[in-house]
């Protein structure tokens, strides 16, 4: 057994499950637009995440026939895109659709190779969905009648920005101020502090009086 090996993902498991606040499955539904006889899209295969926290998927998907490959081809020499829908259903029921593309003559460069990430709010849910062409895999080879793609998954944590808290601050602003209007807050500033304003532009008045008006040097005895 390799220790190190399942140190590494424990340590990725455990550094995911703690920045997300709810668990669930969640089911990403892949279409693409090869090959689809009715409509723009058609089934390509699914995604099946058991538990958000761990990240565990199973992906299923279709082969590609010759048709498929004739039609990114055609769509290679276009320099055109590889489309690809995904609707995303999770635990509470609620769908969300994302689009995402890749050049055709790259995923053929690719092998039929890609990347797909889900990126997941702490909350659960899913905020994009995206393919990447694998450049790391060889060429397609042709001449089969049969093709296989070869996805990896991620699922990627989104950490959210702390939101300010504007409501709580609005409320000390009032009570200070009503708090000076009864008499009933202190100014404990110091004289410069409370009143810089006044002494800043007099000082400048004076340096600039000073240099625009020099005193004569006394002229000497004769």
């Amino acid at each position: 057994m390799n220790y190190k090996l399942t140190i590494i993902f424990f340590l990725k498991v455990l550094h995911l499950s703690m920045g997300i606040d709810y668990d669930g499955w969640l089911n990403i539904k892949m279409e693409h637009s090869l090959n689809c006889e009715n409509g723009k899209y058609c089934n390509r295969g699914t995604i099946s995440i058991k538990s958000i926290r761990t990240g565990t998927s199973v992906i299923d998907q279709i082969t590609f026939g010759r048709t498929h490959i004739d039609e990114l081809k055609e769509l290679a020499e276009m320099d055109g895109f590889y489309s690809i829908r995904t609707i995303c259903t999770s635990a509470d029921n609620k769908e969300t659709e994302f689009l995402s593309s890749v050049k055709a003559q790259d995923f053929l460069n690719s092998g039929l190779s890609d990347v797909i990430s889900a990126w997941v709010l702490p909350s659960g849910a899913v905020m994009a969905i995206n393919f990447q062409v694998d450049n790391s895999s060889q060429a397609l080879v042709l001449g089969s009648n049969n093709y296989k793609i070869h996805s990896n998954f991620y699922l990627r944590y989104v950490e959210q920005a702390p939101v300010p808290d504007t409501a709580s601050y609005i409320q000390k602003l009032e009570r200070e101020r009503e708090a000076r209007e009864k008499g009933e807050l202190k100014d404990n500033r110091s004289f410069l502090a409370k009143y810089w304003m006044y002494i800043v532009p007099i000082a400048i008045f004076v340096m600039i009086s000073g240099a625009t008006n020099p005193e004569q040097a006394p002229q000497g005895a004769r």
